[in-house]
């Protein structure tokens, strides 16, 4: 059966739709379920008519074999199998929908290490066939299909070769003078006609190893079999390092290769530059790979699984197997043969060089420490006696002037020092930090971070810690998803050198809490909350004050998911472990106090939440100063409280204050003030002040949108705000969009979204009713209003709204008792709200 005449075809239950692709053994369908029991795609491969002979029929049934055998996450599995009606041997295979690796890794621009990810797991499936002694003997990109969801899988074993238990080749699945192999893809042992062993297949993925890093092969395969051969068996490659530069010219029907052998593509395509390439394949990446490609089977790796653990240390920093091809290994084999008159001299010289060395680098730590700590103890201290009457002079020293003169002096004083300029900046940034000074704080840090990288590598647990601090400050100023990658490649970096439970693991998992939330993920947070809080527990006797802040922020997270009796609970063991251990002063106390608040004027206990919120305002000024943002979260919180109490002048100074604290201490385009600016307009509405109110609304939704992104929910919430101020100013029309952008949000959201979703429902049926729209707006009306109005709501305003919307509609409709029985309830709950 021919490419031509399949389509169409029935084969078993299956009906052939396409050709997926071909080779010298046969011809490979994409097929479906042709029986109507139940939806199905497959990939079939039948035997080319002209091959199929008693041989070719004991290929294929040992390769329905081979792949009946094979159980992996990374391997192509054998659904069916049998033969036509012809006669012809097919094979029914799993489908993979995707692309060769190769392409998958250069159209989603991946980087090194990620690209290393990938080879690795087929790594692992190539080892896991070894062990169940099957050889795979072509393996190459078009081979390898990577799936959308990022899955590679390896395909067509259909010139594997069985092993014996002990190893060998099993006789009878090579047909006498033909070569079953791809030849740019060919071991010399193939190309030479020798024995297939485990290490064909290790050249095989050097091969590929190669491609993926340098977007070369090794060598240029042209003219005659002789000349592949030759250059197959003969050539030495080139370090994957030396190829990035060169630049071949395929030919034109390769156009794909024409694009990709351009050193600047290629670079690219790995995110990178072309010098930062260069440098990241030379070493250790160089040696793996050339030593996966060596001529003789036995010089390569004595198995996958070794290969792919090379590739594992390099990527741990750690010390790989694979060394050049030197001297040394030249020298090595002289040692061997010499090996009775050698032992006894080198274990002598072995063991006094060990020596030497180990009391050399201990001295050499030892003096360097010394001299780290007293370099850094004399430059604190200099520091620190700025405030010095003798020093200052008569002028006050604040706190932030002496980490301007420490970071000044840092950075040109200890230039020759860069492990301790990198600690001591660390230190500032953090301090700048947490006293709300972002710009210095990420500056420092920024520095900090790249001294680490050079001084210790990108590995090292200092560069994870800096990424930790720099992360919390990122997502201060709302560069989400750049503090987002930092944070899990920490996260990543601490749990390979602490474990799953150690103290850096569990700030990792904290901030990453802590963007969630913001970001509007609230599962994750959560999860990622429960398991800080989990670590922290454990090391309770070490880190008390982190134990304290994890149970707030866990708190913090139920709190949005509304559960808001649970949140109570944990501010409440927060606030008390605090004040037991570190008394009232501690700064981290204003947090669950300011948060408490939160919870209590949302369950309708204002007296409480206003004594809380004051308590946590007081708390911030004294230990923040009055300019920190800190001070301006206490402030919009406190603020609303006060608007729901009627207090309109009160909240309206609390708000301002807010909005200018937030603005000079995180910048005019942060979601905090996107915040304060909503809270304002809300507060303008109620006043009457329309087009105030549009003006703060409209640069609101432009701040959320470039900060948060398109589905969070205080965009929802700012949207249906200018949706109201619309329909108030006659213009309902232009609101209906702001309420179906507002609702699609909140419903692709969580249960946190519920009473957000009625307001806008609300809103929504108070546009539709100045339209004349009745039945429609009294449905949502009527469905709204008893779950904005219920106890523990986050906000009576809502309620107080849509009840007079409700009125309102019933007033138009010409239905006075409907209106007077919803003015009463309204009358009501303005009354228990003063």
């Amino acid at each position: 059966m021919e490419e031509s005449s399949a389509a169409g075809l029935r084969i078993g239950p299956y009906r052939i739709v396409r050709v997926l692709g071909s080779g010298g053994m046969g011809i490979v369908y994409l097929a479906e379920r042709a029986d109507e029991s139940f939806r199905q795609q497959v990939a079939i491969k039948l035997v080319r008519d002209r091959l199929v002979d008693p041989e070719t029929e004991e290929r294929l049934l040992g390769e329905r074999q081979i792949l009946a055998n094979l159980d992996h996450p990374n391997i192509a599995r054998l659904l069916d199998g049998g033969a036509t009606a012809e006669g012809t041997p097919y094979l029914v295979m799993e489908y993979i929908d995707g692309v060769p690796i190769d392409r998958y890794c250069d159209s989603r621009r991946l980087s090194i290490d990620e690209r290393l990810h990938l080879f690795r797991l087929i790594c692992s499936a190539v080892h896991y066939a070894h062990q169940n002694l099957v050889v795979h003997r072509d393996i190459k990109c078009t081979n390898i299909l990577v799936t959308r969801d990022g899955v590679p899988k390896l395909l067509d074993f259909g010139i594997a070769k069985l092993l014996d238990p002990a190893g060998m080749p099993t006789a009878g699945l090579t047909r006498q003078g033909v070569l079953m192999l791809t030849p740019e893809n060919a071991a010399p042992e193939q190309v030479l006609d020798g024995p297939i062993t485990t290490a064909t297949d290790t050249y095989a993925l050097g091969l590929l190893l190669y491609r993926l890093l340098c977007g070369h092969p090794p060598y240029r395969l042209h003219g005659s079999h002789r000349e592949i051969a030759e250059a197959i068996c003969g050539e030495q490659p080139r370090p994957p390092s030396a190829m990035v530069d060169v630049y071949w010219k395929e030919p034109e029907t390769r156009s794909r290769e024409l694009e990709v052998v351009r050193p600047e593509i290629v670079a690219r395509y790995r995110s990178t530059s072309v010098d930062k390439l260069r440098r990241r394949l030379k070493g250790d990446l160089d040696n793996i790979a050339l030593k996966a490609l060596r001529k003789e089977p036995a010089r390569r790796y004595r198995s996958v699984h070794e290969l792919s653990e090379d590739l594992r240390l390099h990527q741990a920093f750690l010390p790989v197997t694979a060394r050049p091809d030197t001297w040394r290994y030249r020298a090595g084999k002289f040692m061997r043969r010499h090996v009775a008159g050698l032992g006894m001299a080198a274990t002598i010289a072995a063991l006094l060089v060990a020596f030497g060395a180990t009391v050399f680098v201990q001295n050499q730590r030892i003096a360097e420490e010394r001299d780290t700590a007293m370099e850094v103890s004399r430059f604190l201290a200099e520091i620190f006696t700025a405030p010095d009457p003798w020093n200052a002079r008569g002028s006050g020293v604040t706190a932030r002037e002496i980490l301007e003169r420490g970071a000044d002096r840092i950075s040109t004083e200890l230039q020759g020092r860069p492990g301790i300029q990198a600690m001591l900046m660390q230190a500032i940034g953090s301090a700048y930090y947490r006293l709300g000074d972002y710009d210095p704080a990420i500056a420092m840090l920024e520095r900090s971070l790249e001294l680490r990288r050079d001084v210790l590598g990108e590995g090292s647990r200092e560069v994870a810690g800096v990424k930790n601090d720099l992360a919390a400050v990122l997502i201060r100023v709302a560069d989400y998803d750049r503090a987002r990658k930092l944070l899990e490649e920490a996260l990543e970096q601490h749990r390979r050198e602490e474990g799953e439970d150690g103290p850096s693991v569990a700030a990792s998992l904290f901030y990453l809490a802590d963007l969630a939330r913001l970001t509007g993920d609230l599962a994750a947070a959560e999860r990622f909350a429960s398991e800080s809080l989990a670590i922290w527990r454990k090391q309770e006797q070490q880190y008390p004050g982190k134990l304290a802040e994890a149970t707030s922020a866990l708190a913090r997270i139920l709190r949005a998911k509304g559960d808001l009796a649970t949140a109570e609970r944990h501010y409440r063991e927060a606030i008390a472990f605090i004040r037991e251990r570190f008394g009232d002063d501690y700064p981290s106390l204003a947090y669950p106090l300011q948060n408490l608040a939160v919870v209590l004027r949302e369950q309708g206990r204002f007296d409480e939440a206003e004594a809380m919120f004051r308590q946590a305002l007081e708390l911030a000024r004294r230990v923040f100063g009055d300019d920190h943002d800190v001070v301006a979260g206490s402030l919009v919180m406190l603020g609303a409280l006060q608007h729901e109490r009627g207090a309109l002048d009160m909240a309206e100074a609390s708000f301002r204050e807010a909005l200018e604290l937030h603005t000079s201490s995180l910048g005019p385009a942060h979601p905090f003030v996107a915040y304060d600016m909503t809270s304002m307009a809300m507060l303008c509405f109620d006043e009457g002040r329309l087009d105030e109110a549009e003006a703060l609304l409209r640069d609101a939704v432009e701040i959320y949108e470039q900060s948060v992104g398109p589905d969070h929910l205080y965009l929802s919430s700012a949207l249906t705000e200018l949706g109201i101020v619309l329909v108030e100013q006659g213009a309902a029309e232009r609101a209906l969009p702001l309420f179906e952008r507002a609702l699609s949000i909140l419903r692709r959201t969580q249960a946190s979204a519920q009473f957000l979703e009625a307001g806008a429902s609300a809103a929504y049926g108070h546009a539709l009713a100045e339209l004349g729209r009745y039945d429609e707006a009294e449905g949502l009306l009527l469905e709204s209003v008893p779950r904005l109005v219920a106890p523990y709501v986050p906000s009576a305003r809502r309620g107080r709204l849509a009840l007079g919307w409700l009125a309102s509609l019933y007033e138009g409709w010409d239905r006075p008792e409907e209106a007077a029985r919803y003015r009463e309830q309204l009358a009501s709950l303005v009354a228990e709200a003063r």
